[in-house]
């Protein structure tokens, strides 16, 4: 699994995302779906045999039983109890079943495991501990077991003589849908140095890239060009850590759009599309104005190509 005897191969070995756990434990819990999906499929990337449960259905200890039996394929006596759960993860470890001696190793992920926490709390400890009781024998063949759950619980240890910590982060979940629609203006703010030659010559290359990107989204408007302030340039000049290119100024392209779609997604999507050699920039920022605030009101006077018929 690890071999520190290679130096240069043990460097990169401990950059793994499964070198962040097993140097920890044997089971870990994550806050959420999505944490436990992430963890799940960089430790599938990585080789490992995942056993996927869901327990947030659950109604009693024998569910939980039933589940495991069927994910890891326990023999038809499986005595469905806390007992014969060692036993039969004793035989996980030894790659009887529910294990392939192929893959790096073996994973059990359960969702909702507060579900059991709630029924039978002292079940849901001990089930834990006996898997890392049993993990710590798979050891001994080089057959790393891990156990991830979803709880949100912080008192579930100590399993193993050790407590049950939150596993490792390694990516972060996407922000949550933002729907907008044709009652609120969405703003784009794009910042760029220009020369003041430079500004028409950078709107005419950026209209063709926004007709494209935004025309299944709605209408859109242009301002124009203009200087940022003082503050501003001098902010953006010191989070820069350079001088700005010679003969240019830091400028700012304001965009409106109204039409309907997801904040988030038009947002990175812009992002993608003008990261371009001709369309350079410094940074977007980006807002919506919402449908009857006065923002949205005020937005408008600005927009006027982005008014209703006749007002």
């Amino acid at each position: 699994m690890f071999d520190p005897t290679n130096r240069e191969l043990f460097v990169d070995q401990r950059q793994q995302f499964d070198w962040s756990l097993l140097q920890n434990g044997q089971v870990f819990r994550y806050d959420n779906g999505f944490e436990l999906d992430s963890a799940c499929i960089r430790l599938a990337d990585l080789g490992y045999l995942v056993h996927r449960i869901d327990g947030s259905r659950w109604t009693s200890a024998d569910d939980m039983h039933t589940a495991f039996a069927t994910a890891m394929s326990f023999p038809s006596y499986y005595g469905r109890n806390l007992d014969a759960l060692s036993d039969v993860l004793s035989d996980v470890a030894a790659y009887s079943y529910g294990s392939d001696p192929g893959t790096t190793g073996t994973v059990l992920a359960i969702a909702g495991y507060d579900t059991l926490v709630q029924i039978d709390p002292r079940t849901a400890r001990l089930v834990l501990d006996c898997f890392t009781r049993q993990a710590r024998l798979a050891g001994l063949y080089a057959h790393p077991m891990l156990c991830l759950i979803e709880s949100t619980g912080t008192d579930l240890g100590p399993v193993g003589g050790l407590d049950v910590c939150r596993g490792s982060v390694w990516d972060v979940a996407p922000d949550p849908p933002d729907p907008f629609d044709d009652a609120d203006i969405v703003e784009f703010m794009i910042q760029i140095y220009l020369s003041d030659a430079g500004a028409a010559e950078y709107v005419a290359a950026l209209r063709p890239v926004l007709a494209d990107f935004l025309a299944d989204v709605g209408r859109w408007q242009i301002l124009g060009v203009t200087s940022a302030s003082e503050r501003t340039a001098q902010a953006r000049a010191k989070f820069r850590g350079e001088p700005p290119p010679a003969g240019t100024r830091l400028m700012e392209v304001f965009i409106g759009v109204r039409g309907a779609g997801d904040f988030t997604v038009i947002g990175d999507g812009l992002v993608h599309a003008i990261h371009r050699p001709d369309i350079r920039f410094e940074q977007m920022a980006s807002r919506v104005f919402r449908g009857g605030s006065e923002a949205r009101d005020e937005a408008l006077s600005r927009y006027c190509e982005l008014r209703d018929s006749g007002i």
